[in-house]
C-alpha cells in the first residue's frame, strides 16, 4: 500500500506539472492552485484510509499521542529566455536570441510510517521521500579566432602580426647554413645562423599543402564575425548545452525505546550533460558528452546511554560513475593545436570512470563535570576504477618555428606549419587495461571543550591519522624513481614497478600524522553580549585519487615525438601519421619510459599541510542586530601542483646563457637532471606549492524582527602563492612568490529577507474580507555581491628561450606608471609600462601584477514571493526571481599580451566586450 501511495502522489505531480502529455494543459486546469488541490485531495483519500490523516477512522479511534500526519510539497521552477534580457555578449555579436529553457521540478513527502501487525507504536517510525528533476537547454556564447578564408588554401598574403604588419612565412625547404654567421654574437637579422627564403607573396604552393591538413579543414568553420583587431575574434558561436537529471532521496528513522535510534537514508540520481559545441562534428575541441549515475546509502545507529553520554555509529557506501564518448562512438579525431587559432579535436574523447567510497564512523560524546569530551573514529576506503585515454588518435603541436626565419621572433606562423603538415611535437597514448585505484585513511580524534568559568570556554583537540598510499588492484602501477639507476645510460632515474624488486605496492610510504587544534570563547567582564573567539587548526591532506592512467607506464604507454630542432626539423609529418607502437605491453623494463614524457609520482612523505588561525569579536546590539569583526590567517605548504608549476626535470634558468644552442634537443638533454626523459607528467599531484592568506572582515547581521532579516559581510584580504600563475624559475621558487591570480582583494556580500507589513496580523492593510488573501504573505528576498577584481597576469608575445622556460614573465619599464587615471575598456592599464624580455632572458616582473587588477564583478539578485493559504494545512507559494536584476554588464578581462618594440600588440590594455544578463525564474510550490 505504501508503494501505491507514493505512486499516487508521483502521478498527481506529473499530471499537474506536465498537463495531458500532449504538450498542452488539461482543460480542467484553469488555475495551477486548483490542479494542485485536486492532486492533494486524491492523495488525502488514500492516506485517510491508512490512518495517516487526523480525520481518518484509524486516527479518530486513537485518542492518545500526536496526530498522524503526512506532509509534503510539489514544486516547479521555470526559466525561459522570453522572460530574460539578451546576454550582453550575444547582443554585442549581432544576435538577438539566446536559448534558455530550464525546468526544475519535484516533490517530497514525509511523516509517520506504520505497518499493521509489525509495528506496535505508530510514532516510532518516520520517513521522507523526495524526487527532483532538471531539464535544461541553454546556449553558451563563445568568441574565438579561426583562420581567414585565404589561409585555408595556403595564401598568407593578408596575414598580419599584432601590429598590423604582414607576417612573413618562410619556406622550410630552402633552409641552409649561413657561411657568414658569427657564433660569438647572438642570432639576429644581421647575424643569421640559418638562411631561409620566404614563400613568394606569402603563398604556399598548392602542391606543398599537406593532404591530411586539407581534409581536416573540411570540418573547420569559417569566420562569421569581425570583432578584431586584425582578423582576431572572428568566430562567434552560441551553441546549446543540455543538462538532464533525475534524483530520488529516501530516509527512514526508527526508534527502539528511548535509548536506541536507527536511521537509513539512500539516494540515487542519473544525469546527462550534453556539452556546447564550437562546431557540430567530431573535430570539435570541446568536451564530449557525459552520462552520470550516482548512488548512496547509509545506516546510522544512535545510542543514548544517559543524558550526558551519546554514541553515534554509521556506515555508508556511495558510487559515482561517468561515461564520456564521441558522438556515435566514432573513432576519436586527433588533436591539432596551432595557436592563436581554435584547436581541433578534444583531449579526452572517451572515458569510463567509477568512484566508490566506503566509510565507517563512530563518535562518542560525553559530559563530565565541566568537560565536554568527544572521541571519534573514521575509516574511509576510496576506490577509483578508470579507463581514460588521452589523445588516442594522436596529438600534434604546430608552432611558428618551422615556417620562421630561424632565431627571429615574429616570423612564421603555427597555422602555416599545419598547412605544410610539419609538427614540432606529437604524442599518442596506448591504454590496454583499466586501472583500479585504492587507498585507505584512518583517523582517530579526541577533543575537550572545557568551561573554565561561566564566561570562558577552552577547546583543544588532536587528530591522529594514518594515510595509506595509492595502490592498484593488480599492482599495475609504476613511476620514475630518482634513485634507481637506468641501465640505458647508467644515470639515476629509472622506471620502477609496484610490488617488484622490493618496491612497495603503494610506491609511497604509509604516513602517520598528528594534527592539533585549539579554540577559546570569552565574554569579557562577564558580559554575555560580547564574545571574543580565537581559533587555531592544523591539518594534513591525503594525496587524492584521480581518474586516468597516470602512473601506469610499462603497462600502458605514451609515444612521444619531439623535434630535434623546432626551427629546422619537424617531429612528424602530419600526412604520414604516428608510427605504430612497436613494443609489446606490458614492458616492465627500467627503460620502458625512456625518451618519453614519463609519469612522476613523488616518493617522499610530503603531503599538503594547511594551517589557519583567527581572532574575532562579536557584539549584540539593539534592534536584534549582531556585529562582528576580526582577522584570519591561513597558509599551506606542499600543496599539489600541475605541470605549469612543477617540473622535476627542469633545466636551470642559468642555462639561458647558451642561447640558440638550446634549440637543439640533444644539447638540452645534457642539461636536464634526467637526460633520458623528455619531461615529466605530474598530473596535478606534485606536493610542493606554498600559499599564505591574511584577511580582515566585518559582518553585520540583523536577526528577524519587524519582518526584516539582514546579513552584510565585507572582507579585505591579501593572498600570495608560488604556483597559481605558472612558474618561471623552477629552481628558485621564491622568485615566483606573488599575488594569487584568482583572489579578489576586497568583496562585499549582502543578503536580506523582508516580509511586507501587509495583511493578517500586520500593521497595514489588515483586512478581514476578500482582500485579505490578496495582500497577505508577500515578501522580498535579495542578494548582492561586489569585488574589486583579481590581479592582472601579463605575459610577453614571444617566449624565445629554447623551451627552457615554460612560463615567461614580462619586463617592467622603469619610471613608467602602469596605471591610467581613468581605466575604461578603451584603456584599462598602460601597456607602455611593460616590455617583451630579450631573447633567452627572464622577465623581471612578478607572476601577477601587485597593483593592476581586472575589472571587478557586480551582481544583484531579487526574488518576490507570495504565499497563499488554502485552508489550515495547505498553501500555494509563488516566487519570481531575477538573477542580475539590473541587467548589469560586467566587463571582460583586458588583453594582457605585451609585444616587442618591433611588433607591439596594439590591443594591449584594451577590453573587448562584456558579459552577463538578467535571467528570470518563476516558481510554484504547493505544500500540504
Amino acid at each position: 500500500m505504501k508503494i501505491r501511495l507514493i505512486l499516487a502522489l508521483f502521478a498527481s505531480a506529473v499530471v499537474v506539472l506536465a498537463g495531458d502529455g500532449e504538450g498542452t494543459p488539461k482543460e480542467a486546469d484553469p488555475k495551477p492552485a486548483d490542479a494542485l488541490s485536486k492532486a492533494a485531495d486524491e492523495f488525502k483519500i488514500l492516506t485517510r484510509k491508512e490512518g495517516m490523516r487526523p480525520d481518518s477512522p484509524v486516527a479518530t479511534r486513537q485518542q492518545s499521542g500526536p496526530k498522524m500526519l503526512w506532509h509534503g510539497r510539489l514544486y516547479e521552477n521555470f526559466r525561459n529566455d522570453f522572460l530574460d534580457a539578451i546576454p550582453h555578449e550575444v547582443r554585442q555579436n549581432g544576435e538577438d536570441k539566446s536559448t534558455l529553457r530550464r525546468n526544475q521540478f519535484g516533490f517530497n513527502v514525509g511523516g509517520p510510517l506504520f505497518v499493521p501487525k509489525l509495528m506496535k507504536n505508530r510514532n516510532d517510525t518516520f520517513f521522507s521521500l523526495s524526487y527532483e528533476g532538471v531539464r535544461e537547454n541553454i546556449d553558451r556564447a563563445r568568441l574565438a579566432t579561426v583562420p581567414i578564408v585565404p589561409e585555408r588554401i595556403g595564401n598568407f598574403f593578408d596575414t598580419v602580426d599584432q601590429s598590423g604588419n604582414q607576417l612573413p612565412i618562410y619556406d622550410p625547404a630552402t633552409t641552409r647554413p649561413n657561411a657568414n654567421f658569427d657564433p660569438a654574437q647572438p642570432v639576429s637579422t644581421s647575424n643569421l645562423q640559418y638562411l631561409r627564403t620566404p614563400f613568394p607573396q606569402n603563398r604556399i604552393p598548392t602542391g606543398r599543402l599537406d593532404p591530411a591538413a586539407m581534409a581536416a579543414l573540411a570540418l573547420y568553420p569559417e569566420p562569421n564575425t569581425a570583432i578584431g583587431p586584425f582578423f582576431q575574434n572572428n568566430y562567434f558561436v552560441n551553441s546549446p548545452a543540455t543538462n538532464l537529471a533525475d534524483g530520488v532521496i529516501a530516509k527512514v528513522d526508527h526508534s527502539f525505546g528511548e535509548k536506541h535510534r536507527v536511521t537509513w537514508d539512500g539516494s540515487l540520481s542519473n544525469g546527462f550533460l550534453g556539452s556546447a559545441r564550437y562546431f557540430p562534428n567530431g573535430a570539435d575541441p570541446g568536451s564530449p558528452d557525459h552520462s552520470f549515475a550516482n548512488r548512496h546509502a547509509s545506516l546510522e545507529y544512535v545510542y543514548t546511554a544517559s543524558p550526558q553520554t551519546v554514541n553515534t555509529a554509521s556506515m555508508s557506501a556511495s558510487s559515482n560513475t561517468s561515461l564520456a564518448q564521441t558522438a556515435g562512438g566514432a573513432q576519436a579525431f586527433p588533436r591539432y593545436d596551432f595557436a592563436p587559432y581554435l584547436s581541433m579535436g578534444t583531449e579526452y574523447p572517451n572515458s569510463r570512470n567509477a568512484s566508490n567510497t566506503f566509510e565507517f564512523r563512530d563518535g562518542l560524546s560525553t559530559r563530565y563535570k565541566k568537560h565536554s569530551l568527544r572521541f571519534s573514529l573514521v575509516l574511509n576506503q576510496h576506490q577509483v576504477n578508470s579507463l581514460v585515454s588521452a589523445y588516442p588518435s594522436g596529438y600534434y603541436l604546430f608552432d611558428p618555428g618551422l615556417t620562421s626565419l630561424p632565431g627571429i621572433v615574429n616570423t612564421g606562423y603555427g597555422f602555416a606549419s599545419f598547412m605544410l603538415g610539419l609538427s614540432s611535437d606529437a604524442q599518442r597514448t596506448i591504454v590496454t587495461e583499466p586501472s583500479y585505484w585504492r587507498h585507505l585513511i584512518a583517523t582517530v580524534g579526541v577533543s575537550d571543550k572545557y568551561e573554565l568559568r561561566k564566561d570562558l570556554t577552552i577547546t583543544i583537540g588532536l587528530s591522529f591519522s594514518r594515510h595509506a598510499p595509492r595502490v592498484e588492484k593488480y599492482n599495475r602501477q609504476s613511476t620514475v624513481s630518482p634513485e634507481a639507476i637506468n641501465p640505458s645510460n647508467g644515470l639515476p632515474g629509472a622506471l620502477v614497478f609496484a610490488g617488484q624488486d622490493g618496491v612497495p605496492d603503494g610506491l609511497r610510504p604509509v604516513i602517520y600524522r598528528v594534527d592539533p587544534s585549539a579554540g577559546i570563547a570569552w565574554n569579557p567582564l562577564g558580559d554575555s553580549k560580547t564574545v571574543v573567539r580565537a581559533n587555531y587548526a592544523r591539518s594534513h591532506s591525503q594525496i587524492p585519487l584521480y581518474t586516468g592512467q597516470f602512473g601506469t607506464q610499462g603497462f600502458n604507454a605514451r609515444q612521444t615525438f619531439v623535434s630535434p630542432n623546432a626551427q629546422l626539423t619537424p617531429a612528424l609529418i602530419l600526412s604520414q601519421g604516428i608510427p605504430p607502437f612497436q613494443t609489446s605491453l606490458p614492458d616492465l623494463s627500467p627503460s620502458a619510459a625512456d625518451d618519453t614524457i614519463a609519469d612522476w609520482i613523488d616518493l617522499s612523505d610530503r603531503e599538503p599541510l594547511y594551517q589557519s588561525a583567527s581572532l574575532s569579536v562579536e557584539r549584540e546590539l539593539p534592534l536584534s542586530m549582531v556585529v562582528s569583526g576580526g582577522a584570519s590567517y591561513s597558509g599551506g605548504r606542499d600543496l599539489l601542483m600541475g605541470n605549469s608549476a612543477a617540473n622535476p626535470n627542469a633545466i636551470p634558468p642559468a642555462a639561458l646563457v647558451y642561447a640558440d644552442a638550446l634549440n637543439e634537443d640533444s644539447f638540452r638533454a645534457t642539461l636536464r637532471p634526467f637526460p633520458q626523459y623528455q619531461g615529466f607528467e605530474v598530473y596535478g599531484l606534485y606536493p610542493g606549492g606554498r600559499y599564505q592568506r591574511n584577511a580582515g572582515f566585518l559582518r553585520l547581521e540583523k536577526r528577524a524582527s519587524f519582518g526584516l532579516s539582514l546579513t552584510a559581510y565585507y572582507e579585505f584580504s591579501k593572498q600570495m602563492d608560488d604556483y597559481s600563475s605558472g612558474v618561471q624559475d623552477f629552481v628558485n621558487r621564491r622568485n615566483d612568490w606573488s599575488l594569487t591570480s584568482y583572489n579578489p582583494q576586497q568583496y562585499v556580500q549582502l543578503g536580506y529577507v523582508y516580509e511586507l507589513p501587509f495583511g493578517a496580523n500586520k500593521p497595514l492593510l489588515n483586512y478581514s474580507d476578500w482582500r485579505r488573501p490578496i495582500v497577505t504573505g508577500w515578501s522580498f528576498t535579495g542578494t548582492a555581491y561586489w569585488n574589486n577584481g583579481t590581479p592582472l597576469i601579463l605575459r610577453p608575445s614571444f617566449n624565445n628561450t629554447g623551451t627552457v622556460i615554460s612560463t615567461l614573465y614580462v619586463n617592467t619599464v622603469p619610471g613608467v606608471n602602469p596605471a591610467v587615471s581613468n581605466p575604461s575598456p578603451a584603456l584599462w592599464f598602460n601597456p607602455a609600462a611593460f616590455e617583451q624580455p630579450a631573447d633567452f632572458t627572464l622577465g623581471d616582473a612578478s607572476a601577477t601584477s601587485s597593483t593592476l587588477r581586472n575589472p571587478g564583478i557586480q551582481s544583484m539578485d531579487l526574488s518576490v514571493n507570495k504565499r497563499l493559504p488554502l485552508g489550515t494545512d495547505r498553501a500555494v507559494e509563488f516566487s519570481a526571481s531575477a538573477f542580475d536584476v539590473l541587467n548589469h554588464a560586467n566587463w571582460n578581462y583586458p588583453d594582457t599580451t605585451i609585444g616587442p618594440a618591433s611588433a607591439p600588440n596594439v590591443n594591449a590594455g584594451k577590453i573587448i566586450g562584456s558579459h552577463g544578463s538578467r535571467v528570470v525564474q518563476l516558481g510554484l510550490k504547493f505544500s500540504f
